[in-house]
């Protein structure tokens, strides 16, 4: 398992590219990241949602004190998302698995981001387990002119509420782009019976990026989210329509930065030894070229440094989650968050 990690390690760090001190002084760097931060609940049972299981006298014995370490875990990584270039945190973090706006207030209003000045998109939604997606934003870079969500409908159970899909739309550093933040049905049931829901999924993320792209066609798309398949499934691949040849990005289509690194072997989840890259930042094509009179794409990474990774016993290697099972491990969460680089002339 050890030596399995070194080889993941080795690739990523090849597949990445570096900037040379020359490169520093050339262009304007800006970090966009996702992460999944594995149930994030406040304490305070939610009389309209089933979270009783996440209060001091539920399953997980969910105190205060418990909460409060994982927001100061949760507010680190964050922090640290992209400090190879940037500091103080990416200028747009794609959150999933958070209960409401006040769990988010609480992680950027934290020691560790409160000087970065983060700003919030949040809406609750019917998902019955309370946990949602959430934007956040640093103002200085980011201004958000609006935003809405849209509801997924799980073809194979029509009366079950998942979670919405999040679009913003904003102005990073005065360039027009759009933020399509997702958490996609998980594969309860097996991976095939499930397929149709993120399948679902995939279509109507494709109607939103095809309704940006007929507004405007150089519209400049993130789509990021944890969405419980890879890369090379149906559900990204087909129905939404991300390649991974950037060589080939078809007019209006999408390039999945992250499918390169699946293919390495690389993931931002692992179980029963088998790695899976759920959490991705797909990007529209204005996002491609070597004309860096704007912004455009140059590399995607994921986060898996040493303190957020499962030192030893059997899970060594694995992202160092909070729980396992009921049990609280203190931990980070059971995703790596994903993460790229988009440049541009100063």
């Amino acid at each position: 398992m050890r030596s399995l990690l070194l080889v993941i390690i080795a690739l990523l760090f090849a597949n990445y590219k570096s900037f040379g001190q020359e490169d520093l002084k050339k262009y304007k760097i800006a970090c966009i990241a996702f992460y999944n931060i594995e149930n994030l609940f406040d304490t305070i049972n939610d009389p309209n949602f089933n979270d009783e299981e996440f209060t001091p006298e539920g399953s997980y014995v969910w105190t205060g004190e418990k909460y409060w370490q994982k927001i100061s875990h949760t507010s680190d990584v964050i922090s640290k998302v992209g400090d190879e270039y940037t500091s103080g945190g990416p200028v747009i973090v794609g959150i999933a698995e958070v209960e409401n706006e006040t769990v988010l207030k609480d992680i950027v209003n934290s020691k560790e981001l409160k000087a970065s000045d983060y700003g919030i998109v949040h809406y609750d939604c019917e998902y019955s387990r309370g946990v949602d997606v959430g934007f956040l934003y640093r103002k200085e870079y980011f201004k958000v002119t609006d935003s809405k969500t849209f509801k997924l409908i799980l073809p194979t159970e029509p009366e079950y509420r998942t979670r919405d899909i999040l679009l913003v739309n904003g102005e990073l550093d005065g360039e027009k782009i759009h933020v399509i933040v997702n958490h996609w049905p998980s594969r309860r049931g097996g991976e095939k019976r499930s397929a149709p829901n993120r399948d679902e999924g995939g279509r109507i993320c494709r109607t939103i990026v095809d309704s940006l792209y007929k507004a405007e066609a150089n519209a400049k798309i993130f789509i990021m989210g944890d969405f419980n398949d890879d890369p090379v499934d149906a559900s990204i691949s087909k129905h939404l329509g991300a390649t991974g040849d950037i060589a080939n990005v078809s007019e209006n289509g999408l390039y999945n930065p992250q499918y390169d690194l699946f293919k390495k072997g690389i993931g931002s989840l692992a179980y029963r030894d088998s790695w899976n890259l759920f959490d991705q930042i797909i990007i529209s094509k204005p996002l491609l070229g070597d004309d860096k009179s704007t912004y455009k794409f140059n590399s995607a990474k994921i986060f898996n440094r040493k303190f957020i990774t499962q030192k030893d016993g059997k899970y060594a290697g694995y992202p160092f989650r909070t729980f396992s099972g009921e049990t609280f491990q203190n931990g980070y969460s059971d995703h790596f968050p994903s993460y790229i680089f988009i440049v541009r002339n100063k």
